[in-house]
């Protein structure tokens, strides 16, 4: 699986460190230093995960993922906070801001490598859903699926009037 992460942290070793491990794992890796660079990278084209630092100067961490979380063009793009914070307040704070998992420094690699194969795998899945139900003729967010299409869909018969009820029990009709 490869997969582009955005790596933001404001400290140049710990940028260092995260990129050589992902880079071994066979993700691509881009990079920046503060929360504007990283909205400005997001806007330029988003990565398929973000791994983040709360404490950062001037926008933290916290208020970055608000940010991302709150631009349509990237709100699918999962965040992990990862950070030296460690109280369970300082976990609820980034869940609140919209990550969607927070690893605690010094980073275990097994998890981290988990953690983003999962989330990416789990943003693909979700694009693959909603490509299917956009791309299924007549169907799509602007005209859901009606009682009839459904029936069609599964292979039910034109003659049929739909599940009936037999004993609180749901039935095929026939």
């Amino acid at each position: 699986m490869t997969a582009r992460v955005l790596v933001v942290d404001d400290i140049l070793s710990n940028v260092k460190l995260l990129e050589a491990k992902l880079t071994a794992e066979y993700f691509e890796v881009i990079t920046a230093f503060n929360g504007l660079e990283c909205l400005a990278k997001m806007d330029a084209g988003a990565p398929d995960i973000v791994l983040l630092d709360v404490m950062m100067p001037g926008m933290d961490g916290f208020e970055v993922c608000r940010r991302i979380k709150s631009n349509p063009k990237t709100a699918h793009v999962p965040v992990v906070m990862v950070t030296a914070l460690d109280q369970p307040s300082d976990r609820v704070a980034g869940l609140d801001a919209g990550a969607d998992d927070f690893l605690t420094k010094p980073v275990d690699d097994a998890a981290l490598f988990a953690r983003v194969r999962s989330l990416v795998r789990s943003q693909d899945d979700d694009r693959r859903a909603s490509h299917a139900r956009i791309d299924r003729p007549g169907h799509g967010p602007d005209r859901p699926c009606r009682d009839a299409d459904r029936k069609q869909s599964v292979g039910a018969h034109p003659g049929d009037r739909g599940p009936r009820r037999i004993g609180g029990l749901v039935s095929p009709a026939r």
